[in-house]
């Protein structure tokens, strides 16, 4: 599928709007939008609660300071492959900066993996990882306007099934 055909891509106006620090709107939605999306990641890859949002933290810097000079330039890749290649090298970074062996043969594997180019199981659930996030994203944008007019059509609701249970008229 052609980069300008997805539905589901990163809004170029955000990122272009991200080059500013001092828009928070901007970097509140980034942030409401990814975040879940990086933690995530990096929670199935074994981080725990704590080293998982330091991770966060790190890759949202990185972000920050990239973003600066940042140019769209489709032909180039996709802003959430970019997004992808940060975290994970962002986790073998935090993986090796423990300053410890790794505790069972699971973790070699883990950093084996990180170290690793990505395989298609792993870019495939990125993907499928972020979709669904910027569909939960878009669905609580939508939901108090759904609230809101489904309150509108109850009070009709409740007035319609208000008739319907009085007694019908008695013809004679």
């Amino acid at each position: 599928m052609p980069e300008r055909d997805d539905p589901l891509l990163t809004r170029e106006t955000l990122l272009l709007r991200l080059r500013d620090p001092e828009d928070g709107r901007s970097w509140a939605e980034f942030a409401e939008v990814y975040t879940p999306l990086l933690y995530g990641y990096c929670a199935n890859r074994g981080l725990a609660h704590a080293d998982a949002a330091d991770v966060v933290q790190g890759v949202m810097q990185s972000v920050a300071k990239a973003i600066r000079g940042f140019d769209y330039d489709p032909g180039r890749g996709r802003f959430k492959g970019w997004l992808f290649t940060i975290v994970r090298r962002a986790i073998a970074a935090h993986a090796r900066g423990q300053a410890r062996q790794p505790a069972t043969p699971g973790e070699t594997q883990v950093m084996a993996a990180l170290d690793a180019e990505p395989d298609r199981s792993e870019t495939d659930r990125w993907e499928r990882d972020y979709q669904r996030r910027l569909l939960a994203w878009a669905m609580e944008k939508i939901r108090p306007t759904t609230a809101r007019a489904s309150g509108r059509h109850s009070s009709r609701r409740r007035c319609a099934g208000a008739i319907r249970r009085r007694s019908p008229p008695r013809w004679t």
